[in-house]
């Protein structure tokens, strides 16, 4: 009778526990390129440059896609392994991309460098995509742990699609034609302003009424302290689309402010369903302001 109990101790004990990783370290917009420093400096650089830092489009000063970090392999230790963006380029690499691979909410891309340069350019965009959909997850996921649900059911039955309502946003308009949403906290100059509403088409030219109809309603809500100031779209710099997509720059008529706004578009039955963002942060990157406009609506 005595042996039970031992032989219950000897087998948990020879039980292997599953491995707990730690939380990823480092921001969704960096990303740790670990290539060594021949293979980057005659080749690999440029690439990185041209796909990854490449400068987001639509916003007026130079900002990059992601920040990027470069270590040659025998400088990539335990710290970077943690971080949540990696990419591994080694010569004759067989490895396949891997989710958690040495921390929680972490993704490890590898390629293979075999000399091709157009090959290796192709799965360089090709994994940028990857990481850029990450990063619009991750900030979305964050935002739903503290967003404004009713208001969400709200947006979606006038308007058929699921957005998120971040709590630190102040609901100016909430109704089946419109909604308005302003984040101004006290004490900084910082302003965004999030905007859904809807119309018919009336021309063939989408893209023009779209950017038409957004004009207006600055004009009509996003007015200056100083008279006959009002907000509109920056005509010197025409909005890059792409992918039902806007990235443009507002400016304040007469007025001094101005800054970047994102417009998606996107169909609830004859109707044009578009929803915007625009900011106002003259001391900070306007990247995240971007990225989180692009995750939220």
């Amino acid at each position: 009778m005595r042996v039970f109990p031992i032989v219950f101790l000897l087998f948990f004990s020879c039980v292997d526990t599953p491995k707990t990783l730690p939380g990823a370290i480092g921001k969704n917009s960096e990303v740790v390129f670990v290539v060594d420093d021949i293979l980057w400096e005659n080749h690999i650089d440029s690439l990185v440059a041209n796909s990854f830092g490449a400068n987001i489009k639509g916003i007026s000063k130079s900002e990059s896609l992601f920040s990027i970090i470069r270590v040659n392999h025998r400088e990539f230790k335990s710290i970077l392994k943690s971080h949540t963006n990696i990419v591994l380029v080694l010569e004759g690499s067989k490895e396949r991309n891997q989710n958690n691979k040495w921390a929680n909410n972490q993704l490890v891309a590898s390629l293979n460098w075999d000399g091709n340069l157009n090959s290796f350019s192709q799965e360089l965009l090709e994994i940028k995509e990857i990481f850029i959909s990450k990063e619009i997850r991750s900030i979305r996921n964050n935002f739903k742990k503290k967003s404004q649900k009713n208001i969400e059911k709200n947006l979606l039955d006038s308007f058929g699609k699921k957005f998120i309502v971040p709590k630190k946003y102040s609901i100016i308009i909430n109704d089946s034609t419109l909604f308005w949403g302003n984040y101004n906290p006290k004490g900084s100059d910082e302003i965004k302003n999030i905007f859904v509403f809807s119309f018919i088409p009336q021309t063939l030219n989408l893209q023009r009424e779209v950017l038409f109809k957004t004009d207006s309603l600055f004009a009509k809500h996003l007015l200056g302290a100083r008279e006959g100031s009002f907000v509109c779209i920056e005509k010197d710099y025409p909005p890059y689309y792409f992918q039902n997509m806007y990235r443009g720059l507002w400016r304040l008529h007469n007025g001094f402010m101005g800054g970047p706004f994102l417009i998606k578009t996107s169909y609830k039955g004859d109707k044009v369903v578009v929803s915007l963002g625009l900011v106002f942060s003259p001391q900070s990157k306007k990247r995240a302001h971007i990225k989180e406009f692009e995750a939220i609506l």
